[in-house]
């Protein structure tokens, strides 16, 4: 049980480390050359820690080696963007100036009634209201409505909105977030500053976010029942 234990946990740090540098991007996110990696690399993992007689190194070397591969294909793809068609997916026309394009849809095995799906969840109601629609190398479909079907902006409206920059978590759990506030370009002596110009103890806060504008919002604790 004890050499369960170890193998498993040192196999979920090897998978924790390819994973991490393979990037954040989720299954339903990745390319081809990144989908199979992540296959192939979990059946890989598994067989260790399920057998006791296969040695450890007959799963790290493989998972390293598909790492290194992943990074290699990915380093490629940047510095010889021709291979790109051979080794990844390039993006697909499926309506093309709200002509439907009938031969992409077949060469993607895609029906009518799929494209008509998938428009209907982005909030339209007939092909006749897109402009453009495109799917990409993740399988997503990109939709552009006609003008007159889009959402007027606010410079169609000649509206100046206000600037509304995001926030981020700064406090939390009685503990300052430096990478919160490093996000918006500020610092713990900030926080600590804004805080007691407030007349606000950070023991009476449950979290604080704040914006790169200095605009903060503070929560309080409930109190204990």
């Amino acid at each position: 049980m004890v050499t369960i234990v170890f193998r498993t946990l040192l196999i979920y740090l090897l998978l924790l480390l390819t994973m991490r540098m393979m990037g954040k991007r989720q299954i339903g996110e990745l390319e081809l050359t990144e989908l199979v990696t992540t296959l192939l690399i979990s059946e890989i993992a598994s067989i260790p820690i399920a057998n006791q007689d296969v040695p450890l190194l007959h799963a790290v070397v493989p998972i390293l080696l598909l790492l290194i591969l992943e990074v290699l294909s990915s380093w490629l793809l940047l510095r010889f963007p021709r291979l790109k068609p051979v080794l990844s997916a390039s993006p697909t026309p499926l309506i093309r100036g709200g002509k439907l394009q009938q031969d992409a849809l077949s060469s993607n095995r895609i029906s009518v009634e799929e494209l008509m799906s998938e428009i209907r969840q982005q909030g339209y109601a007939d092909l006749s209201q897109i402009d453009e629609a495109i799917l990409e190398t993740n399988g997503k479909l990109t939709v552009l409505p006609k003008p007159a079907f889009g959402t007027p902006n606010a410079s169609q409206l000649h509206l100046a909105p206000k600037e509304e920059p995001l926030s981020h978590v700064v406090f939390y759990a009685g503990r300052v977030n430096k990478a919160g506030l490093s996000l918006i370009g500020k610092d713990p002596a900030w926080l600590r500053g804004e805080l007691a110009r407030r007349k606000v103890t950070a023991g009476s806060l449950y979290c604080v976010t704040a914006n790169r504008l200095g605009e903060m919002t503070l929560i309080g604790k409930e109190p204990t029942k």
